[in-house]
C-alpha cells in the first residue's frame, strides 16, 4: 500500500507518534511518505521512510498536503491533524473524488480554541471520513454519541510507543544540568508551563517537609515556572536541591532527561489526557499523578500511583513513603521494565493500522464528488 499519512504540528506528541507510526509501517514493508510541519523538531533523526516537513499552520498546509497527494498518489491518506475544519471538507471531498481513502487520528476531537463554533463542521467531517481511529473508548464513546460519528467508521487502536525511548534515539544531556550522581534520586516535572499543572502546590510540599540529601528536583519546559512565585521557589530551594529548565527542550535532550529520571510528578490541578504517562512509561519511568491527570492504559500500581488532586496531605505522605522507602520505587521500575519493548509496540501499532488499511480498501467504493461520502464501510468497528 501507499500511506500518506500528514501531521501539521511537528512538535511534541503529535509529531513523536506519528514518526512512530511511520517507522512501523516502513518497517511492515509499505510504502509510507509521512508529510509534517515545517518545525519538525525530529529532523535530526535520520529516518528511513520518505518525509517532507513542508506543512504550515492555516490554507498553505492543506496546499501543500493536495500537492503531495498529487505527486505521491497514495491509496489513503491518514490524518493526524485538522487545523482549519473547513478546509479539511474540501480536501475530503476533493480526495474522495480522486479515489482516495482518508482517515483522522483525532487526539483531541474539537479544538481548545472556538471549540463550539467549529463544531458542526467537525460533526460533518467525522461522518465523512472512511475511518475514525479512537486510541481511547471514552473518545469512541463521544464521537458516536456527540458527534454523530458512525459506529462503523470507528476503529479503536490504542498504544503510544514514542520513538525518543528506542535504543538508538539521538541523547544529549542538557548542558545545565550535571549527570547522575551515585545514589541520587532524580524527580523530574516536565512539560510546558501552566498555572493548573500544580507545581506551585508541589513546591509547597518541598518546602513543608525536610528531604535526604540525595532527592534532586529538576524542572523542566518551556515557560515551567509559570504561575509560580519566585519566594516559594527560594523557600523549596532551602529545603531540598532544585535544577531549573525553562526553555523548550529538543526531544535528544528530553530522552537524556527520562533515561535519568527516578519518578515523574504530575501534581494536575486541571483534567487532562496527558501523553506523559505514555512517553514516562517508555523509559521506565513511574508517575506520581492525581486524579485530574488521564492516561490511556494507565494502571495504578503499575505505572505508577495516584492521590487526590484535593488532598495535598495525601501527596505529601505518598511522596515521602517513595523517598524513605525507595524499595516500592523499585518495584515499579522492575514491572515496568517487564512491559513491552517500544520497537515491539512501534510494530503492534503498525500491524492493527495495516488490518485496518487493507480492510478499508477492499470495501472501498468511491461515490461521485456531489454525492457527499462512500458507503458503509465494514470491520474495524469498536
Amino acid at each position: 500500500m501507499r500511506i500518506l499519512l500528514a501531521e501539521g504540528s511537528g512538535r511534541g506528541f503529535l509529531n513523536q507518534y506519528s514518526h512512530a507510526l511511520a517507522l512501523g509501517l516502513h518497517e511492515a514493508g509499505e510504502r509510507v511518505r509521512l508529510v509534517t510541519g515545517r518545525r519538525d523538531e525530529l529532523a535530526d533523526w535520520v529516518v528511513p521512510f520518505e518525509k517532507d516537513a513542508c506543512l504550515a499552520d492555516g490554507l498553505a498546509g492543506w496546499l501543500c498536503l493536495c500537492g503531495q497527494v498529487k505527486r505521491f498518489n497514495p491509496d489513503l491518506v491518514h490524518l493526524q491533524w485538522i487545523d482549519h475544519p473547513l478546509a479539511a471538507l474540501v480536501f475530503l471531498r476533493w480526495a474522495h473524488y480522486r479515489g482516495v481513502r482518508v482517515i483522522y487520528t483525532p487526539h483531541n476531537i474539537l479544538p481548545h480554541e472556538r471549540r463550539w463554533l467549529s463544531l458542526p463542521f467537525f460533526r460533518e467531517i467525522y461522518r465523512s471520513l472512511d475511518r475514525v481511529v479512537v486510541r481511547d473508548l471514552h473518545l469512541g464513546w463521544a464521537l458516536e454519541e456527540l458527534l454523530d460519528t458512525p459506529q462503523e467508521r470507528l476503529a479503536y487502536l490504542p498504544g503510544s510507543p514514542n520513538p525518543l525511548a528506542l535504543p538508538d534515539f539521538p541523547s544529549s544531556f542538557p548542558p545545565e544540568l550535571a549527570g547522575c550522581q551515585p545514589g541520587e534520586l532524580r524527580i523530574l516535572f516536565f512539560g510546558h508551563g501552566s498555572g493548573r499543572k500544580g507545581l506551585g502546590e508541589f513546591l509547597e510540599v518541598m518546602a513543608g517537609c525536610e528531604w535526604p540529601e540525595q532527592l534532586h528536583l529538576v524542572v523542566a519546559g518551556e515557560g515551567v515556572l509559570a504561575g509560580v512565585n519566585g519566594d516559594l521557589l527560594g523557600r523549596a530551594r532551602a529545603r531540598v536541591r532544585i535544577s531549573v529548565l525553562d526553555r523548550y527542550l529538543r526531544p535528544s535532550e528530553v530522552s537524556a532527561l527520562f533515561s535519568q529520571g527516578e519518578l515523574l510528578v504530575m501534581p494536575y490541578r486541571k483534567q487532562c489526557k496527558s501523553p506523559l504517562t505514555d512517553l514516562a512509561a517508555a523509559f521506565g519511568v513511574p508517575v506520581l499523578r492525581s486524579d485530574r491527570v488521564q492516561g490511556v492504559g494507565f494502571q495504578d500500581g503499575e505505572h505508577g500511583l495516584t492521590y487526590p488532586h484535593d488532598q495535598q496531605g495525601q501527596l505529601t505522605k505518598i511522596l515521602q513513603d517513595l523517598v524513605m522507602y525507595p524499595g516500592v520505587l523499585e518495584i515499579l521500575h522492575r514491572g515496568l521494565a517487564g512491559k513491552t519493548a517500544v520497537s515491539d509496540a512501534i510494530c503492534k501499532l503498525a500491524d492493527g493500522h495495516r488490518v485496518m488499511y487493507r480492510e478499508l480498501q477492499a470495501s472501498f467504493n468511491p461515490l461521485p464528488l456531489e454525492s457527499g461520502m462512500v458507503g458503509n464501510t465494514v470491520g474495524g468497528g469498536l
